[in-house]
């Protein structure tokens, strides 16, 4: 793909953003609230548009080794959800929000663990600078647009909960050795429908 359709998709994708909510929703901090934002990046590697994810490290309290995107929850300095979605990504993965062009948001949406998550879709200009914090995030990977999409990688398993429940959850195919599945997955469906 030359950079002459590099932007031209990218600018079809921002255009579906367009009627999506307003970006600057004031964070609420209300005890016992649960609220978090993520970033679900896009960016091009070699010549191809991805979606970008992190595999969470094993060391952190919640959510350790799973796959997920940027993010985290509020914290006070934060005015906005998209606030405490740009500082999560700068920490994690090291990219500064002026290297974010953010599109839109997804609706938010409840997961498992009992938070609100607030989803937003940026593009990441450039990818030199990335590095990833090793507190938190084992690793930083990549899977195209065009393998998501791709009829047949995505389904619906059951999933027991620690507490023994049993209800449905998205999962992909595995790519490169990583499972998307879960929250990260339904974002990832959302994104996939809003886009296609």
């Amino acid at each position: 793909m030359n950079s002459q359709e590099q932007i031209h998709l990218i600018q079809e994708i921002k255009r579906k953003f367009e009627q999506s909510d307003p970006l600057a929703e004031p964070v609420k901090h209300t005890n016992g609230d649960k609220a978090a934002s993520v970033l679900v990046p896009l960016t091009f590697h070699n010549r191809e548009l991805v979606v970008l994810y992190t595999h969470r490290s094993n060391n952190i309290s919640r959510h350790r080794g799973q796959v997920s995107f940027p993010g985290g929850m509020e914290e006070l300095g934060d005015i906005t959800y998209l606030d405490t979605a740009l500082r999560e990504t700068a920490e994690e993965i090291g990219v500064p929000p002026q290297q974010v062009e953010v599109f839109g948001k997804l609706q938010p949406m409840d997961s498992p663990s009992g938070y609100l998550i607030h989803p937003y879709v940026g593009f990441i200009m450039e990818l030199n600078d990335l590095h990833k914090n090793s507190a938190e995030v084992e690793k930083i990977f990549c899977i195209p647009l065009k393998w998501l999409l791709k009829r047949g990688n995505l389904r619906q398993e059951d999933y027991r909960s620690p507490l023994g429940e049993i209800h449905k959850v998205w999962v992909f195919k595995e790519f490169d050795g990583e499972r998307v599945w879960g929250i990260t997955a339904e974002i990832t469906r959302r994104l996939l429908e809003k886009i296609k």
